[in-house]
């Protein structure tokens, strides 16, 4: 049988000098090119099988030493059982070579590795109300919320009596192989014992239970800026939680939530309100005070104007957001005319009315 088999460096395209990162490079790069759910060729499963098949030798020390001093000889092959019976199904095969580190360190390396990087802490969000008027004028808000922080009993280390994880001797996971019918996969996942944690702690915190960080409560102010909108995010870099020592915080995402004021309308960066007055104010014009965001003003009223029409203030809107120059909507001011019905006039009004109807004849 060993007569039919090519040389396991020549399979990988290796010297025989190669180092293990070298063979695994090459390993991924064949594994990617030949794995039967990407390759359709009918060759493809006996390849890929192949190339298993040598990078499960090449990439254990003990038996890559054996092979280079005895050949096939000097590994059992049969022992190995590349092809043998008690198949994990195939939902379960592609599931371990996409989902688990197949192409990373089996040595325990690449999880080392991933241990050294930085946590990042997860992101908070939290709603913060704001009035009508303070989205006019921007507001100075103090934002109320709880974070994950190293706990200050144990300093963050969960307790006492810590002791590197036995069974994944501190890198955190576990290499798990199983028979396919690709042969003999493996993969790495989080350690069960110690939870990815790489330590065992003896004595856990009192305060933290183990957890190494706990809840803290926040006052945070912020700057709101002029002409935020409903719905819309403020990003607090770095206040979120803070989960370990020398983690990464996570950010703080402040929600806006602002109160309708039944006087205003909003569309956009324009405002829109209604006004009202009666016919005789309609006909003849007049001067009214209206309420604005910034306060009462005054606007005349052109003689004859039409219920329903818009009256515009120019820069009396809500501010553009981070705009340049103090740029601003405007405010529009929609005139109803209040006409009452003829039963609800007095006596007098309505000689007046009869008179005046006579006049229009």
């Amino acid at each position: 049988m060993s007569k039919n088999k090519r040389d396991y460096y020549e399979v990988l395209g290796v010297d025989r000098s190669a180092s293990t990162d070298d063979i695994k490079r090459a390993f991924r790069k064949l594994a990617m090119k030949w794995h039967p759910d990407r390759n359709k060729s009918p060759e493809a499963q006996n390849k890929f099988k192949e190339i298993n098949e040598a990078y499960m030798v090449l990439s254990d020390p003990e038996k890559r030493e054996k092979y280079d001093r005895f050949g096939f000889n000097g590994i059992d092959l049969e022992g190995m059982n590349f092809s043998g019976g008690g198949f994990s199904s195939f939902a379960d095969i592609m599931d371990m070579f996409f989902g688990g580190d197949i192409f990373g360190g089996m040595n325990g390396s690449s999880s080392r590795r991933s241990r050294r990087r930085r946590v990042r802490g997860e992101d908070v969000e939290t709603t913060l109300t704001l009035s009508f008027k303070e989205v006019i004028t921007g507001a100075k808000k103090t934002i109320k919320y709880s974070r994950y922080e190293p706990c200050h009993e144990c300093d963050g280390r969960g307790g006492k009596n810590i002791r590197t994880c036995p069974k994944c001797h501190g890198s955190g996971q576990e290499t798990r192989t199983t028979r396919s019918i690709l042969g003999l996969m493996q993969q790495v996942t989080t350690c069960s014992q110690c939870g990815g944690e790489g330590e065992i702690i003896g004595s856990p915190c009192p305060v933290c239970h183990g957890k190494k960080a706990v809840l803290v409560k926040q006052n945070h102010t912020i700057n709101i800026p002029a002409g935020v909108e409903e719905g819309m995010h403020l990003k607090v870099q770095g206040q979120g939680h803070y989960p370990v020592k020398d983690a990464i915080p996570g950010d703080l995402y402040v929600r806006i939530h602002i109160k309708s004021d039944r006087r205003f309308e909003r569309r956009g960066n324009d405002i829109y309100s209604t006004i009202h007055i009666n016919f005789i104010e309609a006909i003849k014009g007049c001067e009214k005070k209206v309420d604005t965001v910034e306060g009462p003003t005054k606007i005349k009223v052109q003689p004859g104007i039409s219920p329903g029409t818009e009256l515009r203030l120019r820069n009396k809107g809500v501010p553009v957001l981070n705009s340049r120059g103090n740029r601003r909507g405007d405010h529009y001011l929609r005139v109803e005319v209040d006409i009452p019905s003829y039963k609800q006039l007095s006596s007098s009004q309505r000689q007046l009315i009869d008179q005046l109807e006579k006049n229009f004849r």
